[in-house]
């Protein structure tokens, strides 16, 4: 029985709440990590190397046969087997075990009737077996691990698997024949799955990819944007390629909804890649934005999104260094992502619209790019198209000098949107642009500690073919000089031992640096409207010239970044672990692109991470020496787990005095508690302390029930127009099939964009 396994509950429980992977994938990962190698394959000279206790021992030398009875134990490596007779033949290397075998390796108990292992080729056959890979416990009459040099899939005979702890489970699955394609896929015989002792589904033949975004997914809830919601997703496996998400959702205030998303597993991990979404909404009150207010300029109730994208390797390039990348994003009004997908309008409010064709080579790329508006609601700058060729920093062979540089010529253009358009408002003017910067470094060190990188670097841009009237062809050219200098010093202190700090042994290592960088180009001011032009931030602009890519924005600078970097460095599990770092900067300005600024704010980046329970970090920037440009950004934030049972995160943003940004100070504090085995609760705020106003609030229940976990909650959001947002929101997950890592952000509108 499943309550016969050795196995820490405490521990089942947390493991469970943190798994992400599907049934299927347990099954496979059972079966594959239950049966490892009882080492690694080794000379016969070695293969002796066991360890054979019991009460009775015999040895045949002529046979090369040793037999072991009565609570034999066999020691081998990390492993530990038990049986009440267990036989090694040694020219063969076989080990045979049976009745009441027990395996033990690397704290897993592995239970059977029978075993015939061979540790030359690490086949294994087993026979009424019963283990545990938690959450999953199983039991298998007869199983088969092939060998390792002529492969093939692990075959299990008559087995059932469940995530309910217990002797009786309120559900399992059984399977007449199951064979295991590790890191591949699971294939089922006569499978039927079970609530309590009743049959409730019948598989006659089954094939499992192992992905975790398979299954059926569900999530109900409530909010005064949404009303009463039912969000639906179903996914399956099409081949060995491609996977589909089918949504079905139902919004009381908006309506029907639905679509369908594929997925290429050959970019599995890289979600900006191998992807169609077709989405499309029957919507029932499309004035209605999320935040409660009546919008205008929307009267069309069917509205929907079409996304691809999606990387096409050309014929040949086995290398994959020759790709065409697409990136389409169709929209149908400009409120779409912001009404239905929250979590996509967070990360991306505007998506682009591109095609680029790209050769990648040692040195670097050459790409051509085409971007054009496809959302007329949106203001995009295009590319008709252009052609870049961008060298990355390579040695000159041997002379110790490297050389860097980028050459683009295209179309350039920008389309306003319809909203500016009926404005009155005019578009820059289009124009060919050829545009070529070169740049050569000599980094050299000094005396065995002075590091210093000279560079200089010379530019020509060359605009024309202006479509409107009055615009002349315009050129420039640039020249750019920079000097970087640094070293390093470090102290090691071995003896500074703080198990309460995590402290093993420190390192600290100091590297002072400054950064000069001086820019000579002419004045286009009026003479052009910019295209690629520079965005105004909080942060200090790159002074590299090869990292600045606002190339119609260049103005003449006279730039000195000056900056002390420290970092602690600790040992930890075997290697090196940085315990705290902090990095301070600023710049003086002998010339100042922007303003009339002599020196800018005085930044400070601290990362803090001593303990596992602890860590925290702040950036900040003050107007230490700015007397012309001054304001003041925080941003800092900890998180703290003081005991088994309770964690919280404080994070503070803090923002004063800025020239174009309002003036914010937003506390979040976000707390998990575990009130027993199987109740745990968390809580979530956002206070804008600039207006006092609580912007948002989430108060949540977890429970625990054995084979499922429930979470029932709900969120209070004030958006300072109209009355308060509430929501309500409930969620039912198999143990073997989670989603989500408590504490969770049950916002509506974060799912269906996974």
């Amino acid at each position: 029985m499943f309550s016969d396994l050795i196995r820490n509950p405490d521990s089942y429980k947390t493991s469970a709440k943190r798994w992400t992977r599907i049934l299927p994938s347990f099954v496979c990962l059972c079966a594959f990590f239950a049966f490892p190698p009882l080492a690694n394959a080794q000379d016969e000279e070695e293969s002796t190397n066991l360890d054979i206790q019991s009460d009775f021992t015999d040895y045949d030398k002529d046979l090369g046969i040793a037999k072991a009875t009565g609570d034999a134990v066999v020691k081998y490596g990390d492993v530990t087997i038990k049986a009440d007779q267990i036989e090694f033949h040694e020219y063969s290397g076989k080990v045979f075990a049976r009745d009441n075998v027990r395996i033990y390796k690397d704290g897993q108990v592995i239970d059977a009737e029978e075993i015939i292992y061979n540790i030359h080729t690490s086949e294994l056959t087993t026979s009424q077996l019963k283990s545990a890979l938690e959450p999953i416990f199983y039991t298998s009459e007869d199983v088969m691990r092939p060998d390792e040099e002529t492969g093939g899939p692990i075959i299990l005979r008559n087995s059932s698997f469940t995530t309910h702890d217990s002797a009786r489970p309120m559900f399992h699955l059984k399977a007449k024949k199951l064979k295991v394609y590790p890191e591949n896929k699971i294939v089922m015989h006569g499978a039927k799955l079970y609530a309590g002792d009743r049959a409730v589904f019948y598989f006659p033949y089954f094939v499992q990819p192992l992905e975790e975004d398979l299954g059926y997914y569900f999530t109900p809830g409530w909010n005064s944007a949404w009303g009463g919601f039912l969000l639906n997703q179903y996914g399956i496996s099409i081949n060995d390629r491609y996977l589909a998400k089918m949504h079905l959702d139902v919004r009381t205030e908006r309506g029907i909804a639905g679509g369908v998303e594929f997925k290429d597993r050959n970019f599995k991990g890289n979600d900006n890649i191998g992807s169609l979404f077709l989405y499309y909404a029957q919507d029932n009150n499309p004035q209605l934005r999320f935040n409660g207010t009546v919008r205008s300029g929307i009267a069309d109730s069917e509205r929907y999104r079409m996304n691809l994208q999606q990387r096409v390797y050309f014929p040949g390039s086995e290398d994959q260094t020759f790709y065409l990348d697409f990136d389409i994003n169709k929209l149908s009004d400009e409120y779409f992502y912001e009404d239905f997908f929250q979590a996509d309008y967070r990360i991306d409010p505007r998506p682009d619209n591109l095609i680029n064709l790209t050769k990648i080579f040692d040195q670097g790329e050459i790409s051509l790019t085409g971007r054009f508006q496809l959302n007329e609601f949106f203001q995009t700058d295009t590319r008709s198209p252009e052609l870049a060729i961008d060298i990355i920093r390579t040695p000159l062979g041997n002379s110790g000098f490297f050389y860097d540089g980028l050459t683009s010529y295209g179309l350039i253009g920008e389309e306003l949107s319809d909203e500016d358009t009926l404005a009155g408002l005019m578009s820059p003017s289009d124009f060919n642009r050829f545009h070529t910067y070169h740049e050569v470094l000599y980094p050299h060190q000094f005396g065995g500690f002075l590091n210093v990188v000279p560079r200089a670097g010379v530019g020509y841009t060359n605009y024309s073919n202006f479509e409107m009237v009055g615009f002349d062809d315009v050129s420039r050219t640039t020249s750019h000089l920079g000097m970087e200098i640094s070293f390093k010093m470090s102290k090691r202190s071995p003896n500074i031992v703080n198990r309460a700090l995590g402290l093993d042994g420190l390192l600290h290592v100091v590297r002072p640096y400054v950064n000069y960088s001086y820019l000579n180009t002419d004045d286009l001011t009026g003479r052009m409207s910019p295209i690629d032009r520079f965005t105004t931030s909080t942060r200090l602009r790159p002074i590299d010239m090869p990292l600045f890519t606002a190339v119609d924005d260049l103005n003449n600078w006279q730039i000195v970044r000056s900056g002390l970097s420290n970092r602690w460095l600790t040992r930890r599990n075997g290697s090196s672990h940085e315990w705290l770092s902090i990095n301070n900067y600023f710049d003086t300005y002998l010339q100042d692109p922007e303003f009339d600024r002599d020196f800018s704010n005085f930044f400070t980046e601290v990362r803090w991470s001593p303990l596992p329970w602890l860590s925290a970090s702040t950036t900040a920037q003050v107007p230490l020496f700015n007397d012309t440009y001054r304001f003041s950004e925080i941003t800092s934030g900890v998180t703290i787990m003081p005991t088994d049972w309770f964690r919280f995160s404080l994070g503070h943003y803090h923002l004063s005095d800025h020239p174009t940004l309002d003036d914010a100070s937003l506390y979040s504090f976000d707390t998990y508690t575990r009130l027993s085995d199987n109740w745990g609760a968390s809580t979530s705020h956002r206070f804008e302390a600039d207006d006092n106003t609580l912007e948002y609030q989430q108060y949540m229940v977890h429970r625990d029930m054995a084979a499922f976990t429930a979470s029932f909650g709900g969120i209070i959001r004030d958006n300072r127009i109209t009355e308060k947002e509430y929501g309500v929101i409930f969620s039912l997950t198999l143990k073997a099939f989670p989603r989500i890592t408590l504490p969770v952000d049950f916002q509506p509108g974060g799912l269906g964009s996974e």
